[in-house]
């Protein structure tokens, strides 16, 4: 499967196990004033294998440290589900709109 990026929305960083990981950043999202970087691996999605980890969109908490974005994995089971509710309410609500728009 071909994978379509921008290089300028590439990002690298370091999984819990100490590997380079690179994304693709897909969008930022912004809930109650803390952003959220939306990401896909680079390495694509492996439809022989589609519950293998890293083969979907990661949700991490964007923070700013001076000039510098960095990327934080969210601890909390709590945030992680409203930032990813909120997230696909969001895209059904884009894709309702798409819809409509082509009826």
């Amino acid at each position: 499967m071909a994978n379509n990026t921008n290089n300028d929305n590439i990002i690298e960083t370091i999984d819990e196990h100490g590997r380079h990981v690179k994304f693709e950043l897909i969008d930022i999202v912004e809930l109650d004033e803390v952003e959220y970087g939306l990401l896909y691996p680079v390495q694509g999605f492996d439809p022989a294998n589609p519950d293998k980890p890293g083969d979907k969109v990661v949700i991490m908490r964007l923070k700013q440290d001076g000039e510098d974005f960095i990327f934080e994995k969210i601890e909390s089971d709590e945030e992680f589900d409203k930032v990813a509710d909120y997230v696909a309410e969001v895209t059904e609500a884009q894709l309702a709109e798409e819809s409509n728009g082509e009826n």
